[in-house]
């Protein structure tokens, strides 16, 4: 069993059509054409666990902003053959060192859905489990009301969404000490996802209440990912 960085051709086809696409909702899924796309330019980074007869076990997304210094864990998903196997652990420490050397980011970020707004299926996993598992290896919630941009025309954006800190360099912590993040980070990394994915930053009641959460002079409150109740939630707009 191996990690291998997958970076065209037909094993990044494979990784869409038996790992990403099975795990995620349409709306929460980049396009195939897309996915190439980030990979083509070098902001987006794919890697799979492969067994040794080659069976792709379990896979993660990256995206990389170079102007903000911020890595986004898009997606992570193991198949049913991987599961319970520890994949996703050795997949996730594995990453998120691998990035800190080659990319030196200020952060390393994860989107999750938020267990009380989403339920929980076999094909896409439990949002509970999910956080479980994040929170075991460190990650933080963010106090944001969250919501996944529209990735594309035709597709909508998620609210009711999570935004975990899974890696946080000391220096760029809010002025209200460890547990805060600095926030013209976050702003800055939120403005540029919100522009290349839908076009512009909107002023709509979600993304007006995301950038309140944005306005505290000491910085995003991070809180261990068990507290999430605690967080204000993203709302359907009317």
């Amino acid at each position: 069993m191996r990690i291998v960085d997958a970076i065209a051709g037909q094993t990044l086809s494979r990784i869409y059509t038996e790992v990403l696409e099975p795990a995620f909702p349409p709306d929460e899924l980049v396009s195939l054409e897309g996915l190439r796309r980030g990979v083509a330019s070098g902001t987006t980074q794919v890697s799979a666990v492969l067994a040794d007869d080659g069976q792709i076990l379990g896979a993660a997304v990256g995206d990389w902003s170079r102007a903000t210094r911020v890595m986004l864990l898009s997606y992570l998903a193991v198949t049913p053959a991987g599961r319970g196997t520890g994949i996703g652990t050795r997949l996730l420490t594995t990453l998120v060192e691998r990035w800190r050397e080659r990319y030196q980011p200020c952060l390393i970020l994860a989107e999750v859905e938020h267990p009380g707004h989403h339920a929980g299926n076999h094909a896409h996993g439990d949002p509970v489990a999910r956080l479980r598992f994040y929170g075991r290896h460190g990650a933080r919630v963010l106090a944001l009301p969250y919501f996944q941009p529209a990735l594309a025309p035709g597709l909508a954006r998620v609210p009711g969404m999570l935004l975990l800190a899974l890696w946080a360099d000391p220096e760029f912590a809010g002025t209200g000490g460890g547990d805060t993040v600095d926030p013209s980070r976050l702003r800055a990394f939120l403005t540029e996802y919100l522009q290349e994915s839908e076009g512009r930053v909107a002023t709509d009641s979600q993304t007006v209440a995301l950038w309140r959460a944005l306005d505290l002079p000491e910085g995003v409150p991070s809180w261990p990912a068990t507290e999430y109740a605690r967080v204000e939630v993203s709302q359907p707009t009317g």
